[in-house]
């Protein structure tokens, strides 16, 4: 006379992806048998009363309940300038099963049945069909771990040691730093802002052990310059290491400024001398010609399938369309004087104009590995665009207007540009 759980997420899960709860139950052929499911999602609780399923067990899907994640956004946190931020994508998920059948005509909880699962960290990412059911998030392929437990472990983010292939990471593999095989090449502009997130020491990921990250800055002379820093162990540490940060961040040694023409610099997270992830290597692209005088650089981030962020920057054409709806009525031409009206009376009259601005924006010429990595912006419902009003950075929500996308493979040698269009998520007041 009982209730069994016989599978449910793992205790770190996406968002994305089947979150299936299976019981069994030894009272299904009670007269009105119904499943008691109770999900409790921060402060909020939902019940639901579920007849089983003709194998007698019930099937219960989480993910609907958590798919509101995806409109989560903290836009400010782009610009932290220290190592506090605890990325607040995140949902904190627990449940209860019981048994309920009628008695005296009533539907009525068996008491001692009640059992509950054990607690979930849902994050913002996404898995595919092809990745098969319920990925293992801790001990899986390189794809879908999420754990960071050797120097092949990936961060929260798309970019992968092939991405971004610089020209000059191969000559700098020797005696000044690893080669681009052990890393992921960033180009970066020191007026760059943006947040590496990883998984932090908490109970969802058990074999994810990381205590420091990393810091080595590459002078203009190719000498290194390291600093350690210690985590705070966040469920999500959201970790603000482009340049940008680091120049603003109070007390560290490895700020850019502090090193004119820098070459580049690496983010590695250690526990104790152990290497726990790949090295992500951010190069100076205004050292190495990566840059454009005629056009404004437009960059945009957004949450990729990882459940972190991920920037790009889009350096050659930029131009704004401002689409503009007209509500206009024709007024009668009369001022409140029977048969009297000015000379300069308005006949037609708009009412209120709606405004859209849509930002047209062209990439520099892009490898087929960025074209990929680019997937997760165009299918994003979290994209942001980074820039500064007044001087002051900002973020900007807009969403990607685009409704297709050509992922170039070409055999033929030759790099291409994309052009994308991003829409202002909200309207230009007038």
């Amino acid at each position: 006379m009982a209730i069994t759980i016989n599978d449910q997420p793992y205790a770190w899960a996406l968002r994305g992806q089947k979150l299936m709860v299976i019981a069994t139950s030894t009272n299904t052929a009670q007269v009105g048998f119904r499943y008691g499911v109770e999900v409790t999602i921060g402060a909020k609780v939902y019940n639901f009363y579920l007849s089983a399923a003709p194998d007698d067990k019930l099937y219960f899907d989480l993910q609907p309940l958590v798919d509101d994640l995806r409109n989560q956004e903290l836009l400010d946190q782009h610009f932290a300038t220290d190592d506090t931020q605890d990325d607040q994508s995140k949902l904190s998920v627990s449940f209860t099963l019981s048994e309920n059948w009628i008695v005296d005509g009533v539907l009525t909880i068996n008491i001692p049945s009640i059992i509950a699962g054990d607690p979930i960290l849902i994050i913002n990412g996404y898995f595919q069909v092809i990745d098969g059911y319920k990925p293992n998030v801790q001990t899986g392929t390189q794809k879908v771990k999420q754990a960071l437990t050797s120097n092949t472990s990936y961060a929260m983010s798309d970019r992968k040691t092939d991405t971004h292939p610089w020209y000059l990471a191969a000559s700098w593999g020797s005696g000044t730093g690893p080669t681009s095989t052990t890393g992921a090449w960033i180009p970066s502009y020191e007026s760059d802002y943006g947040l590496l997130c990883i998984p932090g020491n908490d109970d969802f990921l058990t074999n994810n052990t990381v205590l420091t990250m990393r810091i080595a800055i590459y002078s203009s002379a190719g000498v290194p310059t390291t600093q350690d820093i210690t985590l705070n162990g966040y469920d999500i540490e959201a970790l603000p290491v482009y340049p940008a940060n680091l120049n603003d961040w109070t007390g560290l040694t490895v700020k850019p400024s502090l090193f004119p023409n820098w070459r580049w610099y690496q983010v590695t997270i250690f526990s104790g001398a152990t290497q726990k992830s790949i090295s992500y290597k951010f190069y100076n692209t205004a050292k190495y010609g990566q840059t454009d005088c005629h056009n404004d650089k437009i960059r945009l981030g957004w949450v990729n399938s990882r459940g972190g962020w991920d920037y790009f920057n889009f350096t050659k054409k930029s131009e704004f369309t401002d689409e503009i709806e007209r509500k206009t009525y024709r007024k009668v031409l009369f001022n409140g004087t029977t048969g009297v009206f000015s000379a300069n009376d308005r006949g037609l009259q708009e009412r209120r104009n709606l405004a859209q601005q849509v930002l047209s924006i062209t990439s520099d010429y892009i490898t087929e590995e960025e074209f990929l990595f680019l997937r997760s912006l165009m299918v994003s419902n979290q994209v942001t665009w980074l820039t500064e009003d007044a001087g002051k950075p900002i973020a900007i929500p807009v969403k990607m207007d685009d409704t297709s996308y050509v992922e170039k493979k070409t055999r033929d040698g030759k790099l291409y540009n994309v052009t994308l269009k991003v829409r202002i998520a909200n309207e230009y007041w007038t």
